[in-house]
């Protein structure tokens, strides 16, 4: 039983690290009042870009890099239009999710040709586990925690608690939710509301596109079509669970890879009376059901998706 709850909450950590980065990202930019419903989108360019750098140079990090670049073009293309231009947040994002799910569909095809199954093309180079010394000899959680991926703990560690600080204890995290909160004061305040905006953007593009190269540079060793599989929406549910609040955002987003690495054992299993369709809508069902709960008088950012023109 312990063995049992041990692989459990190291392959939790594993899947915890790609949704916990796309939500941290979200955080800070629903923060600002914007609304990215694209992170699904911005996540699978990420997934594709870093199996094709990686297939090609043999260097997962180069992958990792060009990911994240990628993320920030995306998030850059989707802040100019709902920023610059003002357009509807969440019909922008929903197109965006479209294009990066065609999008990818057609390079794919295009780079390794129109038969790609059934065997797909591999990368032969993953980014492996870091094990931390003698912290990964503690019972239960040293295993589970301590011998994960160089991104696990940059994002419990660090980005967490960063994000957290700036966002609440410090003068640009207080302009960052004016921004969100009443845009038209914080300009006549003096605050860039653009400015932030896009900075925001700029953080989540990062995170969202390094989440997304994970999955196929880490967690798997190739790319499938729209192998993220709906993690860029539930990294938004997760911020809404969470408050907005990083802390509780990564806590939620805890509470749903605990349940995607029990569905995946399940299926291991191989249970009879309980189907494995049904093992695999357990952790949106669970979403759902926790939001139904949990969220219904949650209250976001005020000026959350509502397009802002500077007046003059």
């Amino acid at each position: 039983m312990l063995a049992f709850i041990q692989e459990l909450l190291a392959a939790a950590f594993r899947m915890l690290t790609p949704i916990g980065l796309a939500a941290i990202g979200e955080v800070v930019v629903e923060r600002s009042g914007i609304l990215n419903l694209g992170l699904e989108g911005i996540m699978l360019f990420g997934a594709f870009t870093g199996f094709i750098i990686t297939y090609y140079t043999h260097n997962p990090w180069l992958g990792i890099l060009a990911a994240a670049a990628v993320g920030v073009i995306l998030a850059l293309f989707f802040g100019f239009l709902t920023i610059t231009l003002a357009l509807d947040q969440v019909i922008t994002g929903l197109a965006l999710n479209i294009f990066a799910a065609g999008a990818t569909f057609f390079f794919y095809r295009a780079i390794f040709g129109w038969y790609v199954s059934p065997i797909p093309p591999k990368v032969d180079v993953l980014i492996t586990e870091t094990p931390i010394p003698i912290l990964q000899s503690i019972p239960i959680i040293g295993p589970a925690l301590f011998k994960q991926l160089i991104f696990t703990y940059i994002l419990i560690f660090i980005l967490v608690p960063i994000t957290y600080y700036i966002i609440y204890k410090t003068k640009i995290g207080l302009h960052l939710r004016a921004c969100g909160e009443d845009p038209l004061v914080a300009d006549y305040l003096g605050i860039d509301v653009v400015k932030y905006r896009y900075l925001a953007l700029i953080y989540e593009g990062v995170l969202a596109g390094i989440g997304g190269a994970l999955f196929t540079t880490a967690l798997y060793n190739m790319f499938l079509d729209n192998m993220t599989g709906g993690r860029g929406f539930i990294a938004i549910a997760m911020v809404i669970l969470g408050k907005w609040n990083p802390i509780k955002t990564l806590l939620a987003s805890f509470l749903f890879s605990i349940v995607d690495a029990l569905q995946l054992r399940i299926q291991a299993i191989g249970i009879e009376w309980f189907p494995y369709q049904f093992a695999l809508m357990l952790p949106y069902l669970v979403t759902i059901a926790v939001l139904a709960i949990f969220g219904r008088k949650v209250k976001g950012p005020a000026s959350l998706a509502k397009p802002y023109r500077r007046i003059k």
